[in-house]
């Protein structure tokens, strides 16, 4: 006997549908179309609008119910179309975040900031990495864009000018992360990368130190280590010594950082310097693993410094002093701002005129690596 199909309409068509048979089921072959929540509320015995509350405002729906319905949607596997509840509530419930790099662990802290705040709240992270490339996210934001998410949150204010125009014209909150600097239109929340560089080259001279390097990344589109540069060399200038900024061409910090420190040991005890301070702690722990190699004793020899504070950093010897960014609490407190936008669409209007900063406090570790003996 044939099984009539389960009638019901998808929430993009209601022409999608081909009927399955029993025989067909039985032979293992996948229904044409997928379910519905119309399918889910047919197999567990409630109307749609029940199923939907289930998913969407699950406490408003009897713990018998919810029972009746789970066991519908394992059967079915049935997953509701975002793209469909956007479309019939015109809300999304998806924030889109562009951040520099996935593997990095400096930012990965951050996503899980962003998440933990918004799942709480109901909502999903949908992330995309630029490689720090301008070009690659403006890939990723533009095709966001389109999907009309709740919000997106990016990294840095430096970005090429379309994603600047295709911000500006968006209905959704925006918010800059990671770097926070003067007349921007969009909300921000972070720190002053200049500042950063400054302190660290501060805390250099203060010793008695006078000839100071800066080692860049490799990388030519990371701004922040760009920006904490012009810190240092704002800090070196104001004592009327000369910048020595230094840009490696190898991308992979750790060999960038044994390669500084090659070109350390070459040069005259007499005139290279006295103390570094490298764009990260991975390029710092690259310079520190070979020194005792190249015959060097740190930081008799030269003083280091890093910025990120990655675990690595303590358990070098000598221990890596470094800056802690707040990286959990940059992610945290973006995602916090994005909620309450979302949330109070008539402030997140006003706020346009008037865009918020949010600064998170670093923290300056000072550890052996940069602690010269008097």
């Amino acid at each position: 006997m044939r099984q009539q199909p389960l009638q019901g309409l998808s929430l993009a068509s209601s022409k999608a549908h081909a009927p399955v048979t029993e025989q067909a089921a039985s032979a293992g072959r996948r229904k044409i179309a997928a379910y519905t929540i119309h399918d889910v509320a047919a197999l567990a015995g409630v109307a749609s609008i029940t199923v939907s509350r289930f998913f969407n405002s699950p406490d408003k729906v009897s713990p018998a119910l919810r029972a009746r319905i789970e066991a519908a949607v394992t059967q079915t596997g049935f997953v509701p179309s975002q793209v469909a509840v956007g479309l019939a509530s015109a809300h999304s419930k998806v924030v889109c975040a562009v951040i520099p790099s996935i593997a990095n662990s400096v930012f990965s802290e951050s996503v899980q900031g962003m998440s933990d705040v918004l799942s709480s709240s109901g909502y999903q992270l949908l992330l995309a990495s630029s490689n720090y490339s301008m070009a690659q996210e403006e890939s990723a934001v533009c095709a966001f864009a389109g999907w009309r998410p709740a919000a997106m949150i990016l990294t840095g204010p430096t970005h090429s000018e379309r994603v600047d125009a295709v911000m500006r014209a968006a209905a959704f909150p925006v918010v800059e992360t990671w770097d926070v600097r003067p007349n921007r239109p969009f909300h921000q929340v972070g720190f002053s990368h200049d500042q950063v560089g400054y302190d660290q080259t501060l805390h250099l001279l203060e010793q008695g130190l006078r000839r100071i390097r800066f080692v860049r990344t490799g990388l030519p589109e990371d701004f922040r280590a760009q920006q904490r540069a012009l810190g240092y060399a704002r800090a070196m200038e104001a004592r009327g010594l000369k910048p020595d900024i230094v840009t490696p061409a190898e991308p992979d910090p750790f060999e960038a950082g044994a390669q500084a420190m090659a070109r350390f040991a070459l040069e005259s005890a007499r005139r290279r310097p006295q103390g570094i301070i490298f764009a990260n702690d991975n390029m710092a722990a690259g310079a520190i693993l070979d020194a005792p190699g190249l015959g060097l004793s740190l930081p008799r020899d030269c003083a280091m410094v890093g910025f990120g504070d990655f675990p690595l950093a303590r358990r070098l010897t000598p221990a890596l002093t470094t800056v802690h960014p707040g990286r959990y609490d940059i992610g945290r407190t973006a995602a916090q701002l994005v909620l309450r936008l979302i949330q109070q669409p008539e402030q997140a209007a006003a706020a346009l005129a008037h865009p918020e900063s949010h600064m998170i406090a670093t923290e300056f570790k000072v550890r052996a690596s940069s602690v010269i003996a008097r």
